[in-house]
């Protein structure tokens, strides 16, 4: 368990760097502070943390993971979450097909 924590932990904090040397290589006027470090997302505008509520909780998207509202990496939209759980539920429990008798 430790070694997984550690390994999690050098990811982020790579990805971190890798992002944040990405924003540093560029002209002080094209600095955005948001992209992509590979497939993963980045976001370190500090203006957005509006946004941040969005992130958790977004009934008018139907996409489980969003990229972060502060931060690398992505983060769950429990209401699409809840809203496919619900889906999952009542698909399980319609009445399964019964089998013709012999």
């Amino acid at each position: 368990m430790r070694n997984l924590r550690l390994l999690l932990t050098g990811a982020v904090l790579g990805l971190t760097y890798a992002a944040v040397s990405k924003e540093l290589e560029k002209a002080p006027e094209e600095r955005t502070w948001q992209g992509t470090v590979g497939v993963v997302p980045y976001n370190f505008r500090y203006w957005e943390w509006r946004g941040l509520a969005n992130e958790y909780w977004n009934p008018a998207s139907d996409q489980i993971l969003s990229p972060r509202a502060i931060g690398v990496g992505w983060g769950i939209n429990f209401a699409a979450l809840s809203q496919r759980a619900q889906e999952w539920l009542q698909q399980s429990s319609t009445k399964a097909p019964t089998l013709p008798e012999r």
